[in-house]
């Protein structure tokens, strides 16, 4: 087994670990030697872990059952990233992500940083041949974002820029802009000269009159430049998976913001 192949299989030291207990029990842990991992239902050493395949089911020390997985970047975010501003949730970027038409090799611009958990998602999808590039005014956000990143080894994908996108964009033909700032009405000119022919520019907003402010600076100018827009809000229900109780969760994910989105165009008449 090549050295590739084996990291992907094979939990081995430095490895990022998913041992997950129960749903409420889900912990990302880097392995080290001699080092042991524990809990409030028991503990294990991680040199007992190392060798293992991922997909695994271990004992803790308490004889309780657990499984070691390999992690997905959701659970990078979700269990190991450094979070100190509200985020969008990933039942929102998944379909950001298909509405903006990104993919591999893409370039899309960011606006509102935080603590960079778009930002590493538009990372992983753009892969290694695009590039995303990341505007923050706030710089304690942007040391939070890189360690982030880094712990996702999505770094090298990412500019970030300490800038306020108001004052411009620097880039030129890129496929999207995906705003979560408070003012997405602010920026339209710059947008519409960042974005090549037929690119998407999609703002995430968590109140309406922040949406009905946006609406009314594109009404105001005709429109010009962008198609109308489309506006969709995302909800999740979780079922509890009993076949004796089947029946959705007391809990849902509601309302965390509406996705605003639409084209660049070119109006020549």
């Amino acid at each position: 087994m090549d050295e590739e192949r084996c990291c992907l299989d094979v939990i081995c030291e430095d490895c990022l670990t998913l041992i997950e207990i129960d749903e409420k029990r889900r912990f990302v842990v880097r392995i080290r030697r001699g080092a042991v991992f524990g809990s409030d239902k028991g503990s294990i050493k991680h040199d007992d872990l190392i060798g293992l395949k991922y997909g695994s089911i271990v004992r803790l020390s308490t004889g309780v059952k657990a499984y070691v997985l390999r992690p997905r970047l959701v659970d990078l975010m979700e269990r190991f990233f450094e979070r100190k501003t509200q985020v969008i949730y990933p039942k929102d970027l998944g379909f950001i992500i298909l509405m903006t038409g990104i993919g591999p090799g893409s370039k899309v611009v960011e606006l509102g940083v935080g603590s960079g958990f778009t930002t590493a998602v538009l990372a992983h999808i753009v892969g290694p041949t695009g590039k995303v590039y990341a505007y923050e005014i706030r710089k304690d956000m942007i040391e939070i974002a890189k360690r982030n990143l880094e712990k996702a080894g999505l770094a090298d994908r990412v500019i970030i820029k300490h800038k306020d996108a108001r004052e411009g964009i620097d880039e030129q033909m890129v496929d999207a802009v995906i705003a979560d700032i408070p003012e997405p009405w602010s920026v339209l000119d710059h947008v519409h000269k960042a974005l090549r022919p037929s690119g998407v520019y999609l703002a995430f907003i968590p109140s309406t009159n922040q949406v009905v402010k946006l609406l009314k600076a594109l009404e105001d100018r005709g429109y010009k430049g962008f198609t109308r827009p489309r506006i969709v809000e995302i909800m999740l229900r979780e079922y509890q998976a009993r076949s004796d109780a089947f029946r959705p969760k007391t809990l849902m994910i509601g309302h965390t913001g509406y996705i605003v989105y639409m084209f660049k165009v070119e109006n020549t008449t």
